[in-house]
């Protein structure tokens, strides 16, 4: 059974029916659980240290269970519902786990003291005082700080007033410092994987784009190659946040850590799955049609689903009579601690494999079900859902050619949010190459990327990854996609996203090992001969020749010139044209976003250096103005006109990509033209 059949059948026909926008409309969903009347609650004030009662949420499969919980202290704090409630779980299941990641939201009910102990029965008869939120792992026993219920219900309440008519009214906007805070943090764990430098030279001009528009002055003074800045990863404390565990299958070694520092922010724990235990199939034993989101069940958000299942999962603390869902008791995005106000993601029915036990901080092994509503409102206190599909979706196809395997396509739904669709669209390229097998040892991976955005424009993304490595897959897709939802013009969400993963079992690296000059000094308008050979991996040397024309206005003077990959040309260029990393809005940063990904990788450039300066007003280039002019044109009080270095270029096609780079001085001498005529 294909996850979401009903919720993906009715989001596919309205998306023909809607010019592709998955937007299921707003009738309540047929799984919706309406309770006749609200739960009764115990309020702050009245609870005191040594009553009982008990939780409720999922340890295994669909079934919900309680467990106890006796009150050790209140903390009442300055103003009605502001505080917390810490309780102790003597239940063996939370002895052993202790706090649990996905355990977020589950409610939490005392008995009343003048209740009657034959009354006192686990799952009953309790009145509910909040959600299970917050605590702390490597403990000895099990506490639990708990969200106040009356603070849960404030945030519905604003949730059905504010959020729905934003929803309704326009799309999320996006925020700049979102994107730029994922790039510097791609940056640092690209520098930690050992990324080429041009690589990081590449992020550099990303986060150059998310700090939005900078007058010529300001583009001026950066017109030097990008510096890399030194990020780092602050390990000294071990952090305890109640996060939404993530199950991710046929991730390759190590990478759910490797990418834990960019969903972290976000509120998410994402975690390895065994393959096949959140594809898109269900297991078995779960009854979609008979589950409903209520108190104790699990909550899933899925963010991914189709081909795969890639879902948060927390617990259902309430619902209210009007349909409304309250759970996790606290904010899902921003670490779990602060939220970011409205949100549009869907929500939906899930399951549990398994509570993993951890030394650490223990967490749910999950999926999701079928989606039922959408998450509306995510903030300290809790997220609210309701049971109506407003949320919209993107397409993201990839199609896998593996070596000694038959080609294999994956078509995924994306939940489309400016924080969200970036990272899930950028890692489903990569457990795709994983899903069946792992590439051999040595590899190439070819990727090639279509990404269509919400307005119609298509970037085009190709990459040649010796190796494979998965970092170099997110850095090419990342953060072009964040930066056309999160700037600081208008937000263009993904529309869908064509991937073909090719991969071949050679390593396409090479090093130039020995290069050559025809002569050091040459006249203006003469060629120069170039000799280069490069060292492929495991294979034999190969030569190359090409020659450099010398412009015959070519001003008499040492020059550089340089013999480098692809990749290393790209980041001189952007470094040395700080105008192309600009934008003053969408237009502009769509076309710096696809200056920046022209190229092919597998080339070799010649390049060298000229005294002449170009100048570029906006992002349009005039190399041929006399210096006269750009001195005229770029006067102190020009916000728009930048001198950017021109280049006299060549490239080869190596059939490698090149990771070594080698500089000549060559004189240009004048004379050596008068000689060469006195000589004929």
């Amino acid at each position: 059974m294909k996850r979401h059949p009903f919720s993906l059948m009715y989001v596919c026909i309205l998306s023909l029916l809607l010019g592709g926008q998955y937007v299921t409309g707003q009738t309540p969903s047929p799984q919706a659980y309406i309770p006749e009347k609200n739960q009764p609650i115990l309020t702050m004030d009245k609870i005191r240290p040594g009553m009982t009662g008990y939780g409720l949420s999922v340890f295994h499969g669909t079934e919900i269970e309680p467990f106890a919980v006796e009150v050790i202290s209140a903390n009442y704090g300055i103003a009605p519902g502001v505080g917390t409630i810490w309780v102790r779980c003597p239940d063996d299941r939370m002895q052993l786990n202790g706090v649990v990641q996905g355990m977020s939201g589950s409610p939490i009910y005392l008995w009343p003291t003048d209740l009657p102990e034959a009354e006192r029965i686990p799952g009953k008869n309790g009145l509910l005082i909040g959600a299970f939120a917050f605590g702390y792992g490597r403990t000895k026993d099990c506490f639990v700080g708990v969200k106040p219920i009356e603070l849960m219900r404030d945030t519905a309440k604003r949730a059905q007033t504010e959020s729905l008519k934003e929803i309704k009214q326009s799309a999320k906007a996006g925020n700049p410092q979102s994107a730029k805070q994922m790039i510097q943090t791609l940056t640092a764990l690209a520098t930690m994987q050992n990324l080429p430098e041009s690589q990081i030279k590449l992020l550099g001009a990303y986060e150059q784009l998310a700090d939005g528009p900078k007058t010529s002055q300001d583009q001026t003074q950066q017109a030097s190659l990008i510096t890399p800045q030194q990020h780092s990863m602050d390990t000294s404390t071990v952090k305890q946040s109640m996060l939404s565990p993530m199950a991710i299958t046929a991730a390759p070694a190590g990478f759910t850590e490797l990418i834990a520092p960019l969903f972290e922010p976000l509120g998410i724990h994402p975690v390895d799955a065994p393959a096949g235990a959140t594809n898109g199939n269900l297991p078995a034993w779960v009854k979609p049609d008979e589950l409903k989101l209520m108190p104790g069940s699990s909550l899933s958000v899925p963010l991914a689903w189709g081909d795969t299942d890639m879902a948060a999962t927390g617990t259902v603390t309430d619902v209210l009579t009007d349909g409304t869902i309250l759970g996790f008791g606290h904010a899902m995005s921003n670490d779990g601690k602060q939220g970011i106000g409205t949100i549009n993601l869907p929500v939906g029915t899930g399951f549990i494999h398994l509570v993993m036990p951890s030394n650490d901080i223990s967490f749910k092994l999950g999926g999701s079900a079928r989606i039922t509503g959408t998450m509306i409102r995510d903030e300290n206190s809790a997220v609210i859902a309701v049971p109506e599909h407003h949320y919209n979706s993107a397409t993201v196809t990839v199609t896998v050619k593996q070596y000694q395997q038959e080609t294999k396509s994956f078509t995924y739904q994306v939940a489309r949010d400016p924080q969200y669709t970036p990272l899930l669209s950028g890692i489903l390229p990569i457990v795709s190459l994983n899903a069946i097998s792992g590439a051999p040892q040595y590899n190439t991976v070819y990727l090639k990327s279509r990404i269509t955005f919400e307005n119609g424009q298509s970037l085009d993304i190709q990459r040649i990854i010796p190796g494979g490595a998965p970092m170099e897959m997110l850095v090419a897709m990342l953060p072009p996609i964040s930066l056309m939802a999160n700037n600081a013009f208008e937000s263009i969400p993904l529309k869908s996203m064509d991937v073909e993963v090719m991969v071949e079992p050679t390593l396409k690296i090479g090093s130039i090992i020995k290069a050559s000059l025809d002569q050091t000094e040459i006249a203006p308008g003469s060629e120069l001969g170039i000799n280069f050979t490069v060292l492929p991996f495991a294979k034999p040397q190969q030569k190359f020749r090409t020659t450099l024309a010398i412009p015959t206005n070519t001003p008499d003077g040492d020059y550089q010139l340089l013999i480098v990959g692809s990749r290393t040309y790209a980041a001189m260029m952007l470094g040395s044209r700080p105008h192309r990393t600009q934008a003053t809005n969408t237009d502009q940063l769509f076309e710096a976003l696809r200056m920046i990904n022209e190229g092919v990788d597998d080339r070799v450039y010649v390049l060298m250096q000229t005294k002449e300066k170009g100048l570029a007003v906006g992002q349009n280039e005039l190399p041929q103005l006399p210096s006269s002019r750009v001195a005229l044109i770029t006067n102190p009080t020009s916000t728009t006109a930048t001198p950017y270095a021109q280049w006299i270029e060549k490239s080869i096609d190596a059939g490698l990509v090149i990771r070594t780079n080698v500089m000549f001085t060559v004189g240009i001498r004048s004379n050596l033209a008068e000689e060469g005529s006195e000589a004929n």
